[in-house]
């Protein structure tokens, strides 16, 4: 049986070509024995493979792992009334980067400008990085198929550079969280994007998220849950620091009638500051890297559809006809 990493394709592209995964429950998101001599846990040997060959793969791309003290503690959105509303107690604008927040696609239409959002709250705490740390991106590998691939030159139109995004296909939902589990206890990732789809993926649970927020806590790595077809008006309980709800808003044409920016309509449903009910329209400036609330002007909304971050054409060969 082949290990979860299997091969590099470019943009760091990295597919899934085994069937299954260990599927002992007992090893499921499990930690190294805490001393050398105690016996090995179901799954360790593949665990420890997978650990070698992420650690190949940052090897090669000269990313070096940083103390967490020297991490940033928040990332902002950029839009001050956002910021300075989701200071919360810790006294500082913007959300923590060492923990897990919960991004929900309003609807299934919705589902790329929410991996669009993720994305790009990644980046915005990326680019407070003193290195170059990549973005380690996890989906299930049937959705994938289903919905479509991350898109280069979409992650070029937004600003995101393809070579700082490794993702993984993995096989299922648990070996989406097992790999998740690993890459968010590991300082040389910026952040860590779990992508899930479906209203009770199997292993999400308070357990395995209370693990990613940890993990989070301890590395300073930033965990975001995507997280699509699922129901926001009643959710399964995690352990997110913050869950928002994410749907496509209608840009504001620029001069001379050209395309605005990209658009999003974001809800906070939960903070653990106990703040609720924060909403907003954002555009993205993929030039300025940074979030802007839409301006209250009387213009002629043009909708315009966030870029093909996670979609491939129909006639892809990894997409799967309907």
């Amino acid at each position: 049986m082949t290990s979860l990493l299997d091969q590099i394709h470019p943009f760091y592209i990295l597919e899934q070509t085994m069937n299954n995964i260990d599927s002992d429950p007992g090893g499921s998101f499990q930690n190294a024995p805490a001393k050398p001599s105690a016996a090995p846990k179901p799954g360790s040997q593949k665990t420890a493979a997978l650990k070698a060959r992420l650690a190949r793969i940052l090897a090669a791309s000269g990313v070096k792992a940083e103390e967490h003290e020297d991490r940033p503690s928040h990332f902002s959105f950029g839009a001050e009334r956002i910021d300075a509303a989701l200071r919360g107690n810790a006294g500082v604008d913007g959300l923590p980067c060492a923990a897990l927040h919960e991004l929900h696609a309003a609807d299934k239409s919705d589902r790329t400008c929410a991996a669009a959002m993720a994305l790009l709250l990644a980046q915005r705490c990326r680019t407070l990085e003193p290195d170059n740390r990549p973005i380690l991106w996890l989906s299930e590998s049937g959705e994938a198929r289903r919905q479509g691939r991350l898109y280069p030159p979409g992650l070029a139109e937004l600003g995101v550079d393809p070579s700082t995004i490794i993702h993984v296909d993995a096989p299922d939902s648990v070996a989406v969280l097992r790999a998740a589990a690993d890459g968010v206890r590991s300082p040389a990732m910026a952040a860590v994007i779990v992508e899930l789809s479906g209203k009770k993926p199997k292993g999400l649970d308070l357990t395995a998220t209370r693990r990613l927020s940890l993990s989070s806590q301890k590395s300073g790595v930033l965990s975001l849950l995507l997280r699509s077809g699922s129901d926001a008006d009643n959710p399964l309980p995690t352990a997110a620091f913050s869950r928002w709800q994410v749907a496509a808003a209608p840009s504001i044409a620029l001069a001379g009638n050209a395309p605005g920016h990209s658009a999003f309509d974001i809800t906070l449903l939960r903070h653990r500051s106990g703040l609720y009910g924060l909403s907003a329209q954002l555009e993205w400036n993929s030039d300025d890297q940074i979030f802007r609330e839409q301006p209250n002007e009387e213009s002629a909304p043009q909708p315009r559809a966030v870029p093909a971050v996670a979609a491939v054409r129909t006639d892809h060969p990894g997409t799967r006809a309907a």
